[in-house]
Parts: structure tokens; sequence; C-alpha cells
């Protein structure tokens, strides 16, 4: 019997550290086959072997309070994933104009900036996509302990069939280094529509990374062997 080990790294991208993405099946970066059915994007999420992704939350902006996970589409269920315990890190006036911009990279301490380990305490997570079940992630928000709608990552779901997720990279980043999931969630309780912004710095988080080739010399790989005389 083999055993998958998970594989963690640092990220070029300044991740505290990289989540990590796991398939079931004896496949691996450079022999798993990417099949015409599976899906990463803008128009859902698929996989044809049942697919463990870990998460990772990077940081968020503005003053809606948000829960981030993966819904269902066949069945409607809804599973949090990366849950914020506060808007911000800080409190901050939400009378400031909008820069318009994105704040990703930004050093600037207003905005109302979320990190990881104060504003979203358990910033890793993980979770096992069902083969041949069609999925999407969501950004489910409140403001003042009032409902602020709910975004999906595919864009039939959202209103007006928006984008409202953007996805860096797809599936074959997935396994190698990962995806960074950017949002914009309207902000529609707050200002009108045409002055809002649509800088997809609202909720970001990192998504898969690397899995070990169990056919590397170098794998950590354990195995159970037996012989029979």
């Amino acid at each position: 019997m083999m055993k998958l080990t998970k594989s963690r790294l640092h990220s070029h991208l300044g991740f505290v550290k990289i989540a990590t993405i796991v398939f079931t099946t004896l496949f691996c970066v450079g022999v798993r086959p990417t099949l015409a059915t599976e899906m990463f994007d803008n128009q859902g999420i698929k996989f044809d072997e049942d697919t463990i992704i870990d998460f990772q939350f990077i940081k968020s902006h503005g003053a809606y309070q948000s829960t981030f996970g993966v819904i269902n589409l066949d069945t409607g269920e809804k599973t949090p994933l990366l849950v914020e315990v506060k808007s911000a890190d800080t409190e901050d006036t939400i009378y400031r104009e909008s820069n318009y911009q994105d704040d990703f990279e930004s050093d600037q301490v207003s905005d109302f900036i979320g990190t990881a380990g104060d504003t979203v305490p358990e910033f890793l997570n993980s979770f096992t996509f069902i083969a041949g079940n069609r999925y999407a992630f969501y950004l489910e928000s409140t403001f003042n302990n009032q409902p602020a709608g709910i975004v999906y990552s595919t864009n039939l779901d959202n209103l007006g069939q928006n984008k409202q997720a953007q996805f860096a990279g797809g599936l074959t980043e997935l396994a190698n280094g990962g995806v960074m999931l950017r949002w914009d969630d309207t902000g529609s309780m707050l200002v009108r529509e045409n002055l809002q912004d649509v800088d997809f710095d609202d909720f970001i988080v990192g998504v898969g990374g690397e899995i070990k080739c169990p056919y590397d010399e170098d794998s950590d790989v354990n195995s159970d062997s037996s012989s029979t005389p």
C-alpha cells in the first residue's frame, strides 16, 4: 500500500505557507492527466477524481465581515471554510472615499484590513471535492450584523451574471504553486452601484499548491510491503 504525503512550500507571493492539493488516486504533477470534463474557473469547479484541496486566507479589505466556502451546485449544500470573526484587525471609518485601486500589496493601514490570525483566526482549511460533482466558491457577507449578500465564483449565479471572483491561475497552476482567488463583494449596502469599486481585493484566498509525486525518487512516500516465502 502506498500513502501520499502532503508537501507545503513557501510561495513567491509571500504567503506564510502555501496550501496543498492532494488527489486520492496515485496521480501527481506531470503524471495526472487533465481531462476535458474537469474545470476550475468562473464556469465552475469539477474533478474526475476525489480531490482534497487546502485553502489559506491571505488578506481582506472593506467593512464587510465575510465567510468564504464551497457550495455543491448539485445539492445546494454550503460548507464554510474561512470565517472572519470581525470586519478588520482595527476598526476604520466607512466614510472614507474609495481610491478605486487594488490595495492588496499596499502598506496602508486603512480600508478595514483583515489579516490571518487576527480577523481570521483559523486561516487554513481543506475540502474534499467529490468526483463528478459540480461546485463553486461563495463569499457571504454581513455588515453591522445584517446580511449584506452573497456572491459566487460562477458568473452565472451572480446578479447580472457579474464576475465577482478572479482566478489567478487554473487547473495547471492549482497543483504547481497554487491559485490566488480574489473577490469583489460589491459593497452594495454601503455605496450606490455607480460608485462601487471593482478591485478584487475584498477577500483573498490562496488555493492549492503542490503534491509530491510517488514516482519520484525524492518523494516522501511511505510504503507497506509484505513478502511470502
